[in-house]
């Protein structure tokens, strides 16, 4: 495939979107290519327009592709080093895969994809999805909080996504590649290689000091953070989005809430998307005034869709108080170029409050 030679956007030739539709959009020719912009997260993410000559599937003109290009790589060395390792390349890979062979039949607002494919070289994978912006998506950004309304339809999209593969067999059999909190390459990165880097990151004075106040060092955050796997291990199980906060989300003009980046794709208990994207979400203030509410939502939610062995709110209260070491974690390894020091800042001093407001310590027993 002539994507395997991608390094830089003007290689996303016209012959080269053809080649990748051909799969998904059988039929579709494009003519001409016209890059637009670039941006570099812990992928590339390349907006062109396209000048069809067939177009039976009706594919839009202005796509989004999302694959790896060595040419606008501009996050430090050290995550660039780490998205080469096998642990963590299965990010860019699961995605692929997700959108390639499951998104079909996913029903659930996310992006529309018209290719997806892992190619050879160094571009890893191509995603070629519709420019949402057409439908007129808004994108939060993560350093300002949501509202409690947008929280509550991020939760009803979260519901409707999970009861569709609660306790399912499909887990266990088609679905087998998908990572799970204690098993996997994701897991086994982060147990060699990922809390080094997030050990270090946490040594920058404004995550040091938002440790601190979260009453934590780091021995005591990575030994809450794998206390809560086993609990997020358990049953019930469904597939999970993984990394539901403010920044992997839009919102349609009809208040639906869709949701981006399938990069943290895994199996395991509701409560990891629940308790993430409430404690991301929310300001502390809006949290504590709604936390309870918005469970007891997401719970008759899971019922509205059919299933029958919905948790306890007592239940799902216990995990939800558990959860904020996996967001602290996440967000104290995310490099600021990827969003900006106050994005990164605000998200994980929703997690350090509530890490205390909800005595997660003595939660987890640590």
């Amino acid at each position: 495939m002539n994507a395997s030679t991608l390094r830089v956007p003007e290689d996303i030739t016209a012959e080269v979107l053809t080649e990748l539709l051909q799969r998904m959009a059988p039929g579709t020719t494009i003519k001409e290519v016209a890059i637009q912009r670039t941006h570099q997260g812990t992928a590339t993410h390349v907006y062109l327009d396209a000048i069809y000559g067939d177009n039976p599937a009706a594919v839009p003109s202005r796509l989004f592709v999302k694959t790896q290009l060595s040419s606008v790589q501009d996050i430090p060395s050290m995550h660039a080093e780490a998205l080469e390792v096998e642990g963590s390349t299965c990010m860019l890979r699961d995605e692929t895969v997700f959108y390639r062979d499951l998104r079909a039949a996913l029903d659930v607002e996310t992006l529309r994809v018209y290719a997806a494919e892992i190619v050879d070289g160094p571009a890893q994978f191509v995603i070629v999805a519709e420019n949402v912006t057409d439908r007129g998506a808004r994108f939060p950004d993560p350093a300002i909080p949501l509202s409690v309304d947008e929280v509550m339809a991020l939760l009803r999209t979260l519901a409707q996504m999970h009861a569709q593969f609660w306790e399912s067999p499909r887990l266990a059999v088609e679905l087998k590649w998908v990572q799970h909190p204690l098993l996997g390459e994701f897991h086994d990165f982060l147990r060699t290689a990922g809390f080094g880097i997030i050990r270090i990151l946490l040594e920058k004075p404004y995550k040091a000091k938002l440790l601190k106040e979260a009453g934590m060092d780091a021995d005591l955050l990575e030994n809450a953070f794998w206390h809560l796997q086993e609990k997020v291990h358990s049953a019930p199980i469904t597939l999970l989005h993984g990394d539901p906060h403010p920044g992997n989300i839009y919102l349609l003009p009809d208040s639906t809430v869709g949701l981006l980046d399938w990069q943290l794709l895994r199996c395991g208990s509701w409560a990891h998307d629940v308790c993430y994207a409430i404690v991301a979400g929310l300001s502390p203030a809006d949290r504590r005034q709604s936390e309870k509410e918005l469970l007891r939502l997401y719970l008759a939610e899971l019922a509205r869709h059919g299933i029958e062995s919905v948790p306890s709110f007592n239940e799902a209260w216990r995990l939800y108080r558990c959860s904020p070491p996996w967001g602290f974690a996440m967000w104290a390894v995310t490099p600021e170029e990827m969003y900006s020091v106050a994005a990164v800042r605000g998200v994980m001093e929703r997690f350090g409050a509530a890490f205390v407001e909800l005595n997660t310590i003595e939660v987890l027993g640590l």
